[in-house]
């Protein structure tokens, strides 16, 4: 058996070697550019390919956020128990494929139910790929550097949105301005992202260590490894862990959904225009992918120096502040505006990273996989909630709603986390 090795100074268990390690980042950093690309491209697909009316945008932003979250809820598990049992490397790559399946389809539809098919082929993906890079995580990288791990990481899949922020938001009207149609130019700033994505799969698929089932559990079935699963939520960390879970995918899906609806509905209702609205956007969720790559390591530093509980706290904390700033935002192109940004964008990054640390610090080893599956699970509900429910909010004309209603969900898990009795877990106990 191979000694432990090191990567960027964070230790790594044994028989993971660096290569591994930047194969991994290497994938994150190309996804990145399709998660963050595919979001903030929506607004144009719906506008243009879809022609649909700016009253019927929120609605319909909500219902393909929450059906693809809801096809994490049920499957997420189910592919943790999978990544167990085959092996994480093969149900990583495949879902990169599917994954870059439904990007493909998306500009090719012209209605909404067409548009539901394509988020639900690509939400498969996406949910194999966002449980296995937690499980990979926890296999690859020692406890004691998972915080900074994470946060390193963190930074990777900032800079592939900082890319895609500036690449896909300004690449249709960059096309337009070059005589493209519009349909045409929606057209090619999706195939930019398939190939993004092909080149990921390729990656992940050359470079991660080859594995197959964990030991002790390539006899289980599939559905004995779920019910496992299931049974940890009497554990009290891990239950605090999926609450955290659901606040992590809420928070994450309202800055990728709704930021851009907010920007474009700001700059529609003041005469501004639907393209200058995309393309301020794209300006906050550069400042927002900035801060939060300056933040990242600070936050690292707290929850490898801090037990994850503490470090936990402080994020939900900041994400609370954060998203509720928003509430006092009347012109998100104004200096407070990108202020607030920035306060949202630590408390997004914060409560991700801690929630992660603080998941593959509770999950017990050989059914490692499974928890965090069950994780990613809640992650995607508390996705599929916030997102649906923010689409009647913003309907209703308020469009900072969405925001509020986030910062709202994290001081619920924030009181759940300071209850006497949470701290009663098996925080920094080896993981293996």
């Amino acid at each position: 058996m191979a000694a432990a090795g090191t990567f960027a100074g964070m230790s790594l268990n044994r028989d993971v070697r660096p290569v591994n390690a930047a194969g991994l980042l290497l994938g994150v950093c190309c996804l990145a550019f399709c998660f963050v690309g595919l979001n903030m491209v929506q607004p144009w697909l719906l506008e243009h390919h879809l022609n649909l009316p700016a009253s019927e945008m929120g609605d319909a932003t909500g219902t393909l956020g929450a059906i693809g979250q809801i096809i994490t809820v049920f499957l997420a598990g189910a592919t943790g128990a999978l990544a167990d049992q085959k092996g994480r490397r093969l149900v990583l790559t495949l879902g990169v494929v599917v994954m870059a399946l439904g990007i493909l389809v998306a500009p090719l539809v012209s209605t909404l139910s067409g548009l539901i098919v394509s988020r639900t082929i690509f939400s498969i993906g996406r949910t194999a790929v966002a449980a296995c890079f937690l499980i990979v995580v926890a296999d690859y990288v020692q406890e004691n550097s998972r915080g900074k791990w994470n946060a390193f990481q963190g930074v990777t899949f900032g800079i592939g949105s900082i890319v895609a922020a500036v690449v896909i938001v300004g690449m249709p009207k960059w096309l337009l301005e070059r005589g493209w149609n519009v349909i045409d130019a929606g057209y090619a700033t999706h195939f930019l992202m398939v190939g993004a994505a092909g080149v990921s799969a390729l990656v992940l698929a050359l470079m991660l260590r080859a594995d197959g089932p964990r030991e002790g559990v390539e006899h289980q079935g599939l559905w004995a490894l779920i019910r496992q699963g299931v049974a940890q939520i009497r554990h009290p960390g891990v239950r605090l862990a999926y609450l955290a879970g659901f606040a992590a995918g809420a928070n994450m899906a309202v800055i990728g959904t709704y930021l851009s609806l907010w920007t474009t509905g700001h700059a529609v209702a003041t005469g501004a225009g639907f393209a200058q609205g995309l393309a301020l956007a794209g300006v906050l969720m550069v400042i927002i992918q900035l801060v939060s790559m300056a933040a990242m390591p600070a936050i690292g530093v707290l929850n490898d120096r801090t037990r994850p509980l503490f470090a936990l706290q402080v994020s939900l904390a900041f994400a609370v502040a954060g998203y509720g700033s928003t509430f006092f935002i009347a012109d998100p192109s104004s200096v407070s505006g990108q202020l607030s940004a920035a306060l949202l964008s630590i408390g997004q990054s914060a409560v991700i990273i801690s929630s992660q640390v603080f998941v593959q610090a509770e999950a017990p080893l050989k059914v490692r996989g499974t928890v965090i599956g069950f994780y990613t699970v809640c992650s995607g509900l508390g996705a599929a909630v916030i997102l649906k429910l923010s689409g009647y909010i913003f309907d209703a004309g308020l469009l900072t709603g969405p925001f509020v209603l986030t910062s709202a969900v994290n001081a619920a898990v924030l009181v759940f986390a300071v209850l006497p009795g949470v701290s009663m877990t098996r925080q920094r106990t080896p993981a293996g």
